[in-house]
């Protein structure tokens, strides 16, 4: 069990994987993010690989869409701020929530979650209707423009922004505004992704781009946290093949549990994980129960959601083993049969991509390891040989020396990246150009601008996808929302959300990185509220239920019930509501967070999470 407390690939990837593979256990799937986006995004242009963000510096319009920079991408932040202050451009905020950026932006437009693709649609056809799209790139480089004409006809403005819970006239000052740029950028967050709708939305988002003929412009288009360093590494030097083989030689396939279900999967009585073979949302019975787990860089029980499912296994089963890694007493050491100390990324020697711009990252051991701690990678290879295994990989405790194998490929010879180098410079950028790339991904965003290919079907930007329509689904823009997807499906319909009205999301603290410094002395102050966690509610919403500010409140729904503080505040819209998510529950009075709450549900295509998606009752203590 893993996830991203540290992002380094040894510690996350190599070191564990290696004994993992060896011993055929099972593989986890680890789909909190960005999964829907490589469904949604490449079903237009064919690729999961955004622009270089740095890029931006020449934008005149950035868009920041589903995304709280300030507080969980303070990386990006500037980003915005700079086309206002360096190029004299405008800042536009897109956000169910009225986020700092918002307070700061030259328009702020409040959607009801998961309704983007009907504002999307709108944009189009105000676009369409006062022929503002780029007539030009439309015809030489999309397929499905006339599929999208007669979509956008069979709705008025007025009724799509209604569904919205905006007015028309915000639609229409967009559309224009967004037209009118000459660099518009929009960099799109994983917050419009953890929907049930999540691939069908970022679809929506990027017919934008491709209307005004934003592709191929320095500076504009859609940018996202994942840019292409497939080419630096080389896995296989580090990473040998292990797996078990059947009498014949043939690998034995691995079977699978993935992080948002996890609870599912360790349930005694009908243990479940995701079809791999499918991109649509498919649970099938896991052949070996799950009998024990190697936890390490995260903390299951404050960050997967519907988490008290998983303790439901671990209180109940004196069977199960659960091993724990990690330098901290976090709330899933609570549960743990034993814990194995082990070091922080500030003392491990590593390298890890960059999230905005592609650079390959140095990660220097900053300080040395405390007591009996260990980097994963010896803590790994030692239960390897401990076990008697004999491979020379089980035997390479330097991380130096990892890196330099892993470092070994034609392309980082190419760009001089070398162990030597990044030590020396930090980090290092590989040129990432229509020649340097054509061997690797020959494709939007690394063709000539002249001449863009898309790796689409049609080798076009397709407004039209019949992967989307063979997968049930509309194949221009789908209208589903998360109601929507709760109505409609057996297991909860209109009487649920009768019972539970209240949309509740889990956003991220800007306190905390994920679950890091959960029990920070300087930290819990803020982010508790005289020992509960905060549940932030429209006033209208806490009206009705009799609530004042700093009352104390439950949060229910059918995977459990957690408890908390009311703010009162009109950031959202009435309906909605939110808490920080992975807040130490082991910090709190009743032992209970946000991600009790958190709907373990699969996001349309991808196999995505839909965290975002929940509802919720709240009721007085």
């Amino acid at each position: 069990m893993v996830y991203s407390g540290n992002e380094g690939h040894i510690s996350k990837t190599i070191g564990p994987g290696n004994l993992l593979e060896k011993i055929g256990a099972t593989r986890l799937v680890r789909n909190p993010c960005d999964w829907p986006r490589y469904q949604g995004t490449p079903s237009v242009i064919g690729t999961p690989y955004s622009k270089d963000m740095l890029e931006t510096v020449d934008s005149d319009l950035y868009v920041t869409w589903g995304s709280n920079e300030a507080y969980t991408a303070v990386h990006w932040a500037r980003f915005g701020q700079d086309v206002r202050r360096k190029n004299g451009g405008k800042l536009v905020t897109i956000n169910s929530v009225r986020t700092p950026m918002a307070n700061n932006s030259d328009m702020f437009i409040q959607l009801k979650p998961s309704t983007d693709p009907f504002f999307c649609l709108g944009v189009c056809k105000v676009l369409i209707e006062e022929n503002l799209y780029n007539k030009e790139f439309v015809s030489k480089y999309a397929m499905g423009f006339e599929e999208l004409v007669k979509e956008t006809k069979e709705y008025t403005l007025e009724e799509l922004a209604k569904a919205c819970e905006i007015t028309s006239k915000e639609i229409v000052e967009f559309a224009r505004i967004y037209a009118a740029a000459k660099r518009p950028a929009i960099a799109h967050g994983d917050g419009g992704q953890r929907h049930f709708n999540g691939a069908r939305l970022v679809r929506a988002v990027t017919f934008l781009p491709v209307l005004v003929g934003a592709l191929n412009k320095k500076g504009a288009g859609l940018f996202w946290a994942y840019t292409n360093l497939n080419p630096c590494y080389n896995f296989s030097k580090v990473m040998p093949d292990l797996s078990p083989k059947d009498e014949n030689g043939k690998t034995i396939k691995r079977q699978t549990a993935n992080y948002v279900q996890f609870g599912r999967a360790l349930r005694l009585d009908n243990p479940t994980s995701l079809d791999t073979e499918s991109q649509v949302y498919k649970e099938v019975t896991l052949p070996t129960p799950l009998r024990a787990v190697i936890h390490y860089n995260t903390s299951m029980i404050t960050t997967a959601p519907n988490s008290d499912l998983i303790k439901k296994r671990l209180m109940e089963d004196d069977d199960f083993y659960l091993i724990v890694l990690d330098p901290f007493h976090t709330d899933t050491v609570d549960y743990a049969d034993l814990v194995l100390p082990a070091g922080t990324f500030l003392e491990s020697e590593d390298v890890q991509n960059d999230q905005i711009s592609g650079f390959v990252c140095y990660n220097a051991a900053a300080a040395k390891l405390v007591g009996e701690s260990k980097i994963n990678l010896e803590i790994f290879n030692g239960i390897a040989k401990a076990m008697g295994y004999k491979e020379e990989c089980f035997n390479i405790n330097d991380p130096k020396v990892v890196i330099k194998n892993m470092l070994d490929t034609p392309f980082s010879k190419s760009q001089g990246i070398t162990y030597e180098r990044l030590v020396k410079e930090g980090q290092v950028k590989p040129i990432r150009t229509v020649e340097t790339m054509k061997e690797h991904f020959p494709y939007y965003p690394y063709c000539k601008t002249t001449d863009l290919k898309f790796k689409t079907p049609s080798g076009k930007a397709e407004l039209y996808s019949k992967y989307f329509k063979d997968s049930g689904f509309h194949p221009v823009i789908d209208l589903e929302t998360d109601w929507d997807y709760y109505e409609a499906h057996k297991e909860f319909g209109k009487s649920y959300l009768k019972k539970y009205p209240l949309y509740f999301m889990t956003p991220g603290t800007q306190l905390q990185n994920n679950s890091n410094w959960g029990t920070n002395k300087y930290i819990l102050p803020r982010v508790l509220f005289d020992g509960y966690p905060e549940l932030f509610m429209h006033k209208k919403d806490a009206q009705e239920r009799g609530i004042k500010e700093g009352t104390v409140v439950s949060g229910v729904n059918e995977k459990g019930k957690a408890f908390f503080r009311v703010r009162i505040t009109t950031d959202m819209n009435p309906g909605v509501t939110y808490a920080w998510n992975n807040i130490w529950c082991r910090t709190t009075k009743t032992d209970t967070g946000a991600n009790i709450l958190c709907s373990d549900g699969i996001s349309d295509l991808g196999q995505g999470s839909t965290y975002t998606a929940s509802f919720i009752e709240v009721a007085k203590v």
